[in-house]
């Protein structure tokens, strides 16, 4: 996986693993700061981006569960 990409998902998952509130209100801004300078440094649009969050973002979390955990976790 490229290393843009992994930051963004850790950037996502530290948002959406935190309640609502100033906390994740701040998580979500540098996830907003780190999506606008990955989009310049790689030439990819915000949105391109933003999907690509979305769609690999289930798959990752699952691929980082601790050992024991099971990976269909999250499938429905």
């Amino acid at each position: 996986m490229k290393p843009e990409l992994e930051a963004l998902l850790k950037a996502y998952d530290a948002f959406k693993e935190t309640p609502d509130g100033p906390e994740a209100v701040r998580l979500f801004a540098i996830y907003e700061a780190l999506l606008e300078e990955t989009s310049q440094t790689t030439n990819i649009s915000t949105e391109t981006l933003r999907d690509a969050v979305s769609r690999f973002y289930s798959r990752w979390v699952r691929a980082n569960l601790p050992t024991g955990f099971p990976k269909q976790l999250g499938h429905e």
